[in-house]
């Protein structure tokens, strides 16, 4: 089996370590965490984020975006 190597923070490590269980590899506790993730279909998340909460990410991605592609033009002069 392929090995690949990963270099996460202190903090990354100790919340991991936490969630591990007893004689769990990081291999098998980084598969068990994410097997619900992978499962989920984009059309579960519809409604997931609203209100206040929605709008400020909004905003934020909204202005990350707009940054971008000023840069863009930037470079593209």
């Amino acid at each position: 089996m392929a090995h690949k190597t990963l270099t996460i923070s202190e903090e990354a490590y100790e919340a991991l370590a936490e969630l591990k269980k007893e004689g769990e590899s990081f291999t098998e506790l980084i598969k068990r965490i994410t097997i619900p993730l992978r499962k989920k279909k984009l059309s579960d998340f519809i409604g997931v984020m609203s209100g206040k909460e929605f709008d400020d990410f909004e905003k934020a991605a909204l202005e990350v975006r707009r940054s971008k592609s000023t840069r863009l033009e930037r470079v593209k002069l």
